[in-house]
């Protein structure tokens, strides 16, 4: 069964942040090994993956766009649309994202809200995978993650019908037009079989290229 799936670069978008233009961008790059959440979505072989997206910011706040990323036997595609402001130092986000993918047949749908107040960001997701032939499997995701000069360290924690937890901690910069991050993720170990969590720790880095369509 996949799992959710993002990098830090495409769940950047659905933070909250205000763009202090209207325009579409895209965005191309790949990732060493493809892990969110705290889970390995590449396989355990530590396969690269690419990725590309395409996004849409109005000066209002208001965003939409997709995100797409290789998998070793199959093409995942995000689609995602919200609103996000801020008023001095505090900022807020609300916005719904569909994981979707070429041959798997289950999908996700997720509502997301995020919160922050300079350097301290929050986020609670709430999803259903709804795969045929199964039960939908509802579940939540919360995370706090601390920013600094480019440093960053998150905690996640999953509930509802699924468990399990992680740290993370990572640097990103932007390097002659590149960015470039590097991450270390700690998952919690739980190998129940409800946890949506790697049993390993991983070290993986990730650089991508931005351009200005419109």
């Amino acid at each position: 069964m996949k799992k959710l799936t993002k990098t830090l670069i495409a769940s950047a978008l659905l933070s909250a942040s205000v763009s202090s233009f209207a325009g579409v961008s895209a965005n191309v790059g790949a990732m060493s090994d493809y892990w969110f959440r705290g889970l390995d979505q590449s396989g355990d072989g530590g396969n690269a993956s690419m990725m590309a997206g395409l996004d849409y910011e109005s000066d209002m706040g208001f965003y939409a766009g997709t995100w797409l990323a290789s998998l070793p036997s199959d093409l995942e595609y995000d689609l995602y649309a919200g609103y996000s402001g801020a008023y001095e130092d505090f900022s807020y986000g609300v916005g719904v994202i569909a994981y979707l993918y070429d041959k798997y047949e289950g999908d996700y749908v997720e509502y997301n809200l995020s919160a922050g107040y300079g350097p301290v960001s929050v986020s609670y997701n709430i999803g259903t995978l709804d795969e045929p032939g199964a039960p939908d499997v509802d579940y939540t995701f919360a995370s706090i993650t601390g920013e600094y000069e480019g440093a960053y360290l998150t905690y996640g924690v999953y509930g509802d019908d699924v468990d399990g937890s992680y740290f993370e901690a990572g640097y990103g910069m932007t390097y002659e037009g590149l960015d470039m991050s590097v991450a270390a993720i700690f998952p919690d170990d739980d190998n129940s079989a409800n946890a949506w969590v790697s049993d390993t720790d991983k070290l993986t880095f990730t650089i991508s290229k931005s351009f200005d369509l419109l």
